[in-house]
Order: structure tokens, then C-alpha cells, then sequence
């Protein structure tokens, strides 16, 4: 078996289901050393003493001076469940497919990279500046791992993220907020109402109506935003009381120029145009990392035309640009980090459900594409 084929079935039976990257960093580690290369470990403060969730990094120095190519992946998975034909941590091959937890989210781009690395490794004459590979946990969760190298303060010239798509590049994703938004009512007892007291429960479905009614900015690429009220609760019905409070979840997807602030101002003009200015609260859902912001790449930018000129190199077709929906820790580097960003890297199919695979000339094709990258952004 070729190695890069290996190493991705390697880490296919690993389990590193989100919360458990710490074997996953082990076997990257050790694959690092192999090559001469050091891992540094980095670890959010949340796992800072029982460090059962570390990231890695490593940096190859040509020796000569130059640019800086990042290429970054996420080391942890979601997890399974019961509806698998095979062992999710046991790399089955059917047909052109392997299946396995991870094949393709998104341990065919890791194998990718480590490959990538591995060349330079003894071809360092071929380029000048740095390599600089990541390897992150909680990607599947509040990319915890990728914000705590922003904090450590790395940096580079531009970035390949090795996540599953293949079919095309994307170089721009919409940024994402969470609103806790409270509806106060007045609370009487059941029996007088509607004479007495104010169901903040038909209040909070007017508000929720009304804000997913609210417009969003448009991008010629990135479309527009969305809005959505995810959960809504209040009341008990174990008690004859009016409800006084109602709570609504609410989601929000943005593209450039929304941001946390402009959504809750839309929030608060919502509940004003409906009369309930002075009954509104809406806050930022608090969470231990930051929110996404949007961001959109530049299509005619030397990353971009490099990879795609790459890909048609290796693969004879054309590789098209793409912005999406979502988003992912390509965000983070490019809005917080400020890196010119790519997301690209072989794929597959049911990714996040039972039976996930991925193919293995897909990931051979993407190291191949890697390092011609590499080659022709950081040439002597």
C-alpha cells in the first residue's frame, strides 16, 4: 500500500471523535518526528490541565528567505452511530470508496498535507520560506484549536485548508451569530386572562415572525444572509399562570457588512414596529470563542490561480470557485489571522451520517496539487 493511502487508513482507525483528539495528535506527532520535523503543542485553556485535546503545529524552514504557506486541517470528527454497515474505525474498501469515520471529514486532506510536508522535507531545495502545517482540534465544535493559534500569534502569507471539496475552491464564506432574545409579558392567573395579564407567548411568535421577516444585506458572490428562529420556549403547564417571559434561539447567517451589532439593532426595530420596545432584551449568546465573521477572496488572487492552475495540471479539468453558505476555521485565519485563505481538499460523501467514505485517488491527487502549490507560491 502506497504510503499516503497508509497513513490516511492509519488515522481512519483512530478514534478521535470531537472531545478525544489527544490519539490523534499522538500518531500526527509521531508521523512529524519521523520526518525531523517538531511538533508544538497547543492547547485552549479550557483543556489547559488535563491537555486531553491538544492541537499541533510544525514549521518547515527552506533556510532561505521568502513567503509563508499555511496548510491547516482539523484532527477530530464527529462522532457515530448505529446506523453503520461497517466498523466506522475500521477503513473499508468497496469499490473505488474506503468508508470510515473521517475519510472523508477530513483525514484524506491530513494525509495530504503529511505527504506534502514529507517531500519537502528532502526537497527543500525546491522552494524558498516556510511551511508552516496545523493540525487542530474542535473544529466539529467552537474551533477552540484554530483560536488558540490566533492567540499564540501565528502567521503566514496565505493558507490552504484541507477540508473536504474537491469539485471546486472556495474562497468565501458567510459569517454566523447566535441571539438570545427574552419577550416579557405581565403574569396573572389563567382564569382572568385575556382581561388580566399579557401572554408573552403570542408576543415572543409575533417578534419571532416578524424577525425572520427582517431583510439581510446581498453579496455578489456570497448572496445574502439568513435568518432563523431556532427555539422558542416559556410558560409552565404545570401552573395557572399567564406566561411573563417568552425565549427565542435565534440563528443568523451574514455576509460582509452585517455584523452582531447591526443584527440585534434590526432585533430591537422588529419589536419596536410591533409595539414592543420596552419588552425586548436580546443579547450575543455568550460563548467561550469568538463568532465567525464573513469574508470573501479576491478570485483573481496568486492563490487562488495557482491551485487552479494546478488542479488542471494534475487532473486535466477545471477547478471553479465557490462561496459558501456556512462556515468553518477558513473564517478564523482569514478574518482573524488576516490570511488570504483556500479551502480545498479530496472528498467524498456522507459526511457528518452513517457510511462516510471518501476516495483514495482523490487524496493522492490532492497532495500532488499540495505540492505543485507549494512549489510554484514559495519558488527560489
Amino acid at each position: 500500500m502506497e504510503p499516503i493511502i497508509q497513513r490516511w487508513y492509519d488515522m481512519i482507525r483512530i478514534n478521535s471523535v470531537n472531545g478525544h483528539e489527544a490519539p490523534m495528535a499522538d500518531y500526527i506527532a509521531a508521523v512529524l518526528e519521523g520526518m525531523g520535523l517538531t511538533p508544538h503543542w497547543s492547547y485552549f485553556p479550557e483543556d489547559a490541565e488535563a491537555k486531553e485535546r491538544p492541537s499541533l503545529w510544525t514549521e518547515l524552514d527552506s533556510g532561505r528567505p521568502g513567503k509563508t504557506l499555511m496548510l491547516i486541517g482539523h484532527i477530530d470528527t464527529v462522532d457515530v452511530t448505529d446506523g453503520w454497515n461497517t466498523d466506522p474505525f475500521t477503513p473499508t474498501e468497496v469499490g473505488d470508496r474506503v468508508y470510515g469515520r473521517g475519510a472523508m471529514d477530513m483525514k484524506g486532506g491530513l494525509a495530504a498535507i503529511l505527504e506534502t510536508l514529507e517531500y519537502y522535507t528532502s526537497h527543500k531545495d525546491e522552494i524558498s520560506g516556510k511551511i508552516l502545517a496545523c493540525f487542530v482540534s474542535d473544529e466539529e465544535g467552537l474551533s477552540k484549536g484554530t483560536y488558540q493559534l490566533v492567540k499564540e500569534g501565528l502567521a503566514a502569507d496565505y493558507a490552504i485548508m484541507g477540508e473536504c471539496r474537491y469539485d471546486n475552491v472556495a474562497i468565501g464564506f458567510r459569517g454566523r451569530y447566535s441571539f438570545e432574545v427574552t419577550v416579557h409579558g405581565v403574569a396573572a392567573h389563567a382564569s382572568h386572562y385575556p382581561a388580566v395579564g399579557e401572554n408573552a407567548l403570542i408576543t415572543g411568535g409575533k417578534l419571532a415572525a416578524a424577525i425572520e421577516a427582517l431583510p439581510t444585506l446581498t453579496h455578489p458572490d456570497l448572496k445574502h444572509g439568513t435568518w432563523c428562529v431556532r427555539y422558542m420556549e416559556g410558560g409552565n403547564a404545570g401552573t395557572l399562570v399567564v406566561p411573563d417571559s417568552c425565549y427565542l434561539f435565534v440563528d443568523r447567517y451574514v455576509v460582509p457588512g452585517e455584523d452582531d451589532q447591526t443584527c440585534i439593532a434590526q432585533i430591537m426595530e422588529a419589536a419596536a414596529s410591533l409595539g414592543l420596545a420596552d419588552k425586548v432584551d436580546v443579547r450575543l449568546k455568550p460563548r467561550s470563542s469568538p463568532y465567525m465573521q464573513s469574508f470573501a477572496l479576491d478570485k483573481s488572487h496568486p492563490l487562488v490561480t495557482t491551485l487552479q492552475e494546478k488542479f488542471r495540471e494534475v487532473t486535466g479539468k477545471d477547478l471553479p470557485v465557490a462561496y459558501d453558505p456556512s462556515v468553518c476555521d477558513s473564517n478564523i485565519l482569514a478574518v482573524s489571522l488576516g490570511i488570504p485563505t483556500v479551502t480545498f481538499g479530496p472528498s467524498g460523501g456522507g459526511m457528518h451520517a452513517d457510511n462516510e467514505y471518501g476516495y483514495p485517488w482523490q487524496v493522492k491527487n490532492c497532495a500532488e496539487i499540495y505540492r505543485r502549490t507549494v512549489a510554484a507560491l514559495l519558488c527560489p
